[in-house]
């Protein structure tokens, strides 16, 4: 494959992550540096696992790792910095016919595919077109410029019934922008529980066009930043800054590293509206 699956610096960003289970099996999966000692993959193991990360210069042993149940993501953490090559994950999503590289860790090594981005679901999500390989799963997705726009987390084969041409196999995405805020304040290792806007969230995914999907507003805090700024138990969130948003670190993180004032697009009943929210660090 050309393009930028054989670029250096994108290749040495992708490792693979050998697990061992107690019954002694192994499975693989992919995961890529987004620091000099963090590298982000999904979430296929447990504590009880042996978790090795395999990189051009030899088998690293993560020293701890954050969880995100809701995102199904891991980031394993190293004291010492251990990637030469590295990139935080991008808020760029995929247009529709894009051409993007996919790269996994087969048993037989590295593997690229190219894909394409057929369409988006509600919940954020896009379906991609591409041959199946073994070694997919969890595998990093790249586009032409080499921006890591997100991570695989499903495959999908159609019923044989469509004609030849039609039977095509399916990836799905799950892009960056959702989850690079969720990445970015975990690579910056700051505290910051010192900060608190003063709401419960929830992630509210719809499976129709019929409602959007958002950050569900469980409850407010009275006389709390989210408060004073307009937000009410109830209000869907839809989008910051007129990008959509689906995970509440999407919001935290956005309010911790803002340097300007957001605005939320929120539906509240039927109505849509727009409220102005400040950062932290404007507070």
């Amino acid at each position: 494959m050309v393009g930028v699956a054989n670029t250096p610096s994108v290749m040495d960003q992708v490792h693979t992550v050998r697990i061992e289970t107690a019954s002694g099996t192994i499975e693989l999966s992919t995961a890529v540096s987004i620091s000099p000692n963090h590298a982000v993959t999904l979430c296929i193991f447990s504590s009880d696992n042996s978790v090795t990360v395999e990189t051009s210069s030899g088998i690293l042993f993560p020293d701890s790792f954050i969880v995100s149940p809701d995102l199904g993501m891991v980031i394993l953490i190293f004291e010492d910095d251990v990637f030469d090559t590295y990139q935080i994950p991008s808020d760029i999503v995929p247009e529709i016919g894009e051409r993007l590289t996919i790269i996994g860790h087969g048993l037989s090594g590295i593997l690229a595919v190219e894909g394409r981005a057929r369409e988006q679901y509600p919940d954020g999500s896009f379906l991609l077109s591409s041959d199946l390989r073994d070694g997919l799963m969890g595998a990093a997705v790249f586009n032409s410029n080499g921006e890591y726009v997100g991570i695989i987390t499903g495959m999908i084969r159609p019923d044989r019934q469509f004609n030849e041409s039609d039977a095509r196999d399916y990836l799905v995405l799950y892009p960056s922008r959702i989850w690079y805020m969720w990445a970015k304040l975990i690579v910056l290792s700051e505290e910051y529980t010192e900060h608190s806007f003063g709401v419960i969230t929830r992630s509210t995914i719809s499976l129709t066009c019929s409602r959007p999907s958002g950050i569900h507003i469980v409850s407010v805090s009275n006389g709390s930043r989210a408060w004073e700024a307009g937000l009410r138990p109830g209000d869907l969130i839809t989008h910051i800054d007129g990008t959509p948003v689906y995970q509440p670190e999407t919001l935290r993180g956005l309010l911790i590293l803002s340097d300007h004032i957001l605005e939320a697009t929120i539906l509240r009943d039927t109505y849509e509206r727009i409220i102005p929210i400040p950062p932290f660090e404007q507070n």
